[in-house]
């Protein structure tokens, strides 16, 4: 019984968040339930998917050739994955704790700082990218848009050098885990997991505050 009432819940809670931000018609597909249930299954939490709603609504409101409305769940897909996997990611290990503000700007500067000294030379593309973040790491105020900017250019560098053998594993994860087909939505997914499984082998740091 309360398995059934937290499964409404989380079904309600998703089409009443999404209703309210989209307005009519005010009602889901069956496909949109379809994709709240393949949520579910995921093990996506309620607070994520709300997370990737307001990413993929907020990037409507605010980027030039994204205006337009946003007819069903499937628009929201792609933020609410990523929003996933930021969340396993910031799960992993017993010892990880929330930083204040500068805190997380010491703590990033270490990792970059030891990322730097050993930097293999498959991966020399990233030194100079490196070296920049390190700079604005090095300033008192630092500005979290510098940090997520030199984020996204980090992951498109990784992505452009990235070897054939690692994006055959990545888009074999997906269709294993996603069941995606080919088209603007799996290179979007494709990418992301591609970028995830080279910053995990090569312990490449993360830029961004949101990470720590």
């Amino acid at each position: 019984m309360e398995s059934e009432r937290k499964r409404n819940k989380y079904f309600q809670e998703i089409a009443y968040f999404f209703l309210q931000e989209r307005g009519a018609p005010f009602f889901l597909s069956s496909k949109d339930l379809d994709l709240i249930a393949t949520w579910e299954k995921m093990g996506i939490p309620l607070k994520v998917v709300l997370e990737g709603f307001e990413r993929t609504f907020e990037n409507r409101r605010t980027k030039p050739g994204l205006r337009g409305k946003i007819h069903s769940l499937a628009f929201c897909k792609l933020q609410v994955i990523k929003a996933f996997e930021q969340y396993k990611e910031r799960k992993i290990g017993t010892d990880r704790r929330g930083y204040e503000r500068d805190e997380k700007r010491r703590k990033i500067k270490d990792e970059v700082q030891k990322f730097l000294r050993d930097v293999p030379s498959t991966l020399s593309y990233l030194e100079d990218i490196y070296a920049q973040a390190l700079r604005i790491l090095s300033r008192k105020n630092v500005k979290e848009e510098e940090l997520e900017q030199i984020e996204a250019e980090v992951e498109e560098l990784l992505f452009k050098h990235s070897p054939e053998k690692e994006k055959e594993l990545a888009k074999k994860e997906i269709l294993e885990k996603y069941s995606h087909k080919e088209g603007e939505e799996f290179q979007s997914i494709f990418k992301l997991k591609l970028v995830k499984f080279l910053r995990e082998k090569h312990k490449i740091p993360y830029i961004s505050f949101f990470y720590y």
